[in-house]
């Protein structure tokens, strides 16, 4: 393949040394063509509603702008033949589209370098090239303009979400909000906030100004890129409100996007929104993060970049192609799920102030895919009720194997070995050590718990005395944290104190199948309490498939050793046979267990007392959990007040 670059530039080879960059793909660059290959040609103009495209402003900023014809159809951008590098683009733009103020830079100089990725979301298939404007005509809204390409590589789709994408000519575009130049203490409006974290897809610009000595081998030119995951993977920092975070996934090790980056500190970022054509701009002061400095803005996040804003614009309806109505966004397989940032984690960053491990003590098999392992940690740590432990397993299971595609197993792409459970329960070890236990059920084909449970598996057939005492295994691992906040806190008095009476703790809880484990711990330190001045008034509703064993969880939760005021009502909703449990016989306990055939419907929720004056908490699947809001909501129940944990770790 013929190519006209001379290696890695400077940003480049500094970005790889940092990342440690396997010596094999030290030569990849190769990858890149000087020329449009043919089938990048035809692909840029016969399948491409609208394109991508980095341009520089006046002071050097990158913006990325989108370029589409007047009605989003195919074939706005066409090459005078089948050997030329070049592509004519005619381009419909709109009111604060930067690249009206951009293209004024080709004006001035007759130089204009550019930048593009085509993407076919119908495909995942996508193609980046990038060169210089060689003519450029404006009348109006209506920019023509002749690119000479002389860099072309065909990318890494893995991270693209599949979108049925039709044209969408009747657009009224509105620059709704612009400041091409914030103040130094200026925040983006909370609208935007939301609709950067909302998104799944970001167009991510980039420029690499050569230093004088580096211009003859290693020109200035500028790159596009997408980056894509699940809603909610970027995020912005709340202690600023502009300082916006892309984690790097796993992708083909090239760096240019981070290389250019490592030079030129400086990028845009584009999002849109392909439902009602919304489209976001922005640009500013750009970093790449990595190792602990990542991790300490985003906990295991490995390598991040982070653009600090400082010039948006924000117009409303502009977005010539639009989501076919009826159909849904096919998620990618290889998106990881979402990570927080360390100052959005609430209840704990995630993070001990030493290193801690814990050695697995006990295990119990409760049927064919749940378990509960416990664990012992190396010094003390502190465990709220109802809180999650993140676990390394790295040391059990080794460093993950780089790959470029997985399609057997795209999850196994950006395995990183840590996972997150809930605290079932939790004590403190005479030695004051602390011991805490997580119920678990197997994933299939999950990497951590198919290891857990064939452990517990193979223990049960051939020393089964072992599964109650499990230290002689010495199965350590790092406890990478304790972190959440749905939480057991110190409640709210529903009833004021009288001189005849305690104040009494109303609560509403609401478990779909395994999101009964926070319940569990906080029944757990309920029953473990002796507090004289609370009366605990607990209302739980649990729906399961599988009450037989969930339910000799709960009562050996209850059979703690305080004594609590506790007046307690369980209601079993499932199509299976419930065997009601014993729970002790002790002063000021009232617990009783009341089974339903079906599921918790809107006439069960109507039906529990003073629902309005209780302290709501919600944990199960999310579909389950959006039912039960919707549910609540409709009884007159503020969805601000639900406390929900849905398992988004």
């Amino acid at each position: 393949m013929t190519t006209g670059l001379s290696g890695w530039h400077p940003g480049e080879q500094s970005i790889r040394e940092k990342l440690d960059v396997d010596p094999s793909t030290q030569t990849s660059y190769l990858y890149i063509d000087c020329q449009l290959p043919d089938q990048h040609r035809i692909f840029h103009t016969t399948r491409l509603p609208f394109l991508p495209i980095t341009t520089l402003d006046k002071s050097g900023r990158p913006w990325t702008s989108i370029a589409a014809g007047p009605k989003g159809e195919l074939g706005f951008i066409s090459s005078p033949s089948s050997t030329s590098s070049r592509l004519r683009m005619n381009i419909r733009v709109w009111d604060g589209e930067p690249l009206i103020e951009n293209v004024k830079v080709f004006n001035q100089n007759n130089k204009m370098l550019i930048a593009g990725i085509g993407i076919e979301f119908s495909t995942r298939r996508r193609n980046k090239l990038a060169g210089y404007v060689t003519s450029l005509r404006q009348d109006g809204h209506t920019i023509d303009m002749e690119v000479e390409v002389n860099e072309a590589i065909g990318n890494c789709p893995k991270y693209i979400n599949l979108r049925d994408l039709v044209p969408h000519s009747d657009t009224h575009p509105v620059v709704e909000l612009s400041r091409l130049n914030m103040d130094a203490d200026e925040r983006l409006p909370e609208d935007l906030l939301n609709f950067i974290v909302e998104n799944d897809t970001v167009f991510f610009g980039t420029t690499y100004e050569a230093a004088e000595k580096d211009q003859k081998r290693f020109p200035s030119h500028l790159g596009q890129n997408q980056r894509g995951g699940r809603p909610g993977f970027i995020r912005v920092r709340p202690s600023d409100g502009r300082t916006v975070c892309l984690p790097d996934f796993s992708g083909n090790r090239i760096y240019t996007s981070l290389g250019n980056i490592e030079a030129t500190p400086l990028a845009s970022m584009t999002f849109v929104s392909f439902t009602n054509g919304d489209i976001l701009y922005l640009t500013g002061a750009a970093r790449t993060l990595i190792g602990a400095e990542a991790q300490e803005m985003m906990p295991r996040q490995r390598v991040l970049t982070t653009l600090h804003v400082t010039g948006f614009v924000f117009v409303r309806n502009a977005l010539p192609v639009r989501q076919r109505q009826g159909t849904e966004v096919q998620r990618s397989p290889y998106s990881p799920p979402i990570r927080l940032l360390a100052e959005e984690i609430k209840g704990g960053t995630g993070k001990l102030g030493k290193e801690v491990t814990v050695t697995l003590t006990k295990m119990e098999l409760h049927s064919s895919d749940l378990a509960t392992f416990t664990w012992e940690t190396s010094s003390p740590i502190h465990i709220r009720p109802g809180q999650t432990a993140v676990l390394d397993f790295t040391d059990l299971l080794g460093v993950a194997q780089y790959s470029h595609m997985a399609d057997w197993k795209p999850s196994s792409i950006n395995d990183d070995r840590i996972r997150t459970w809930t605290v079932s329960s939790s004590h403190l070890s005479p030695d004051g050590t602390r011991q805490f236990s997580l119920t678990m059920r197997e994933k299939p084909g999950g990497l951590v718990t198919t290891a857990l449970f064939t452990i517990a598996r193979k223990i049960s057939q051939l020393r089964p005395e072992i599964l109650s005492d499990s230290r002689d295994l010495e199965l350590r691992i790092k406890l990478v944290g304790i972190a959440g906040d749905f939480i057991l806190t110190k409640p709210e008095i529903s009833s004021p104190p009288s001189s005849d009476s305690d104040s009494i703790t109303s609560m509403l809880w609401i478990a779909g199948g395994i999101g009964i484990t926070p319940f569990i711990s906080m029944l757990s330190a309920v029953s473990s309490s002796s507090s004289d001045d609370i009366q605990w008034d607990i209302h739980l509703l649990l729906s399961t498939r599988e009450p037989d064993v969930l339910l000799p969880l709960i009562s050996k939760a209850l059979k703690g050793n305080g004594n609590p005021k506790l007046h307690l009502i369980v209601e079993i909703f499932s199509h299976n046979p419930v065997n009601v449990p014993s729970v002790p016989s002790r002063k000021n306990y009232d617990v009783s267990f009341i089974d339903h055939q079906g599921r918790i419907s809107p006439s069960t929720l109507s039906r529990v007392p003073d629902i309005a004056s209780r302290n709501i908490y919600l944990c199960g699947p999310q579909g389950f959990e959006d039912q039960v809001v919707a549910n609540l909501t409709d009884l007159g129940v503020n969805r601000s007040v639900i406390k929900r944990e849905g398992f988004n770790y």
